[in-house]
């Protein structure tokens, strides 16, 4: 029988070794520390939305939505350090009969352009429409306009913030043209 021996290990190879666990376990640390970061982004834009929409819709949404129908959604950075938001934490609520209620968690109201809530319903092109909604008020005459509407579609429905389609911008300045002449 002959028996294997193995090279005594060198300096080099055992730092090499050593460097490369020690790289592990911080890059373990690091995945770690973005899943805790990523959770408590997500359980805030629940609770946040389920605190907001009680006190904005008292009579109508804060009603039918409890706090545990909400689903958080973390930020999306604009680089890997985290410093920026390319798209705010937000939350979402299936109201049922297709429409979706998408809630955006912003520092500052009054920093905050976009409506805070969107109603998101189905259309009859394939596409969904996207309608803002401030209060009770306008929730209750949106409501009432969408399923007043829902085999129209009225051409405005691409998710927002996306440029619309090539087909779309043709169109659009086909009529302008149009329009001009």
């Amino acid at each position: 029988m002959t028996e294997i021996t193995t090279a005594p290990e060198t300096r080099m190879r055992r730092l090499l070794r050593l460097a490369a666990a020690s790289r592990q376990a911080v890059e373990l640390e690091w995945e770690r520390e973005k899943r805790e970061r990523i959770d408590a982004q997500r359980q805030m834009a629940e609770r946040v939305a389920s605190d907001d929409t009680y006190g904005t819709f008292p009579d109508t949404l804060a009603q039918v939505i409890h706090v545990d129908d909400w689903s958080g959604y973390p930020a999306l950075f604009v680089d890997e350090a985290g410093e920026e938001w390319a798209i705010a934490p937000c939350a979402v609520t299936y109201l049922d009969e297709g429409i979706w209620l998408h809630y955006v968690v912003v520092a500052e109201p009054w920093d905050f352009p976009e409506p805070r809530w969107t109603l998101i319903a189905p259309c009859v092109c394939g596409s969904y429409r996207e309608v803002p909604v401030s209060d009770d008020y306008a929730l209750a005459r949106e409501l009432e306009h969408l399923t007043g509407h829902r085999d129209v579609c009225f051409g405005d429905c691409r998710p927002n913030g996306l440029a619309p389609s090539a087909a779309q911008l043709a169109e659009l300045t086909c009529g302008q043209e149009g329009a001009a002449r």
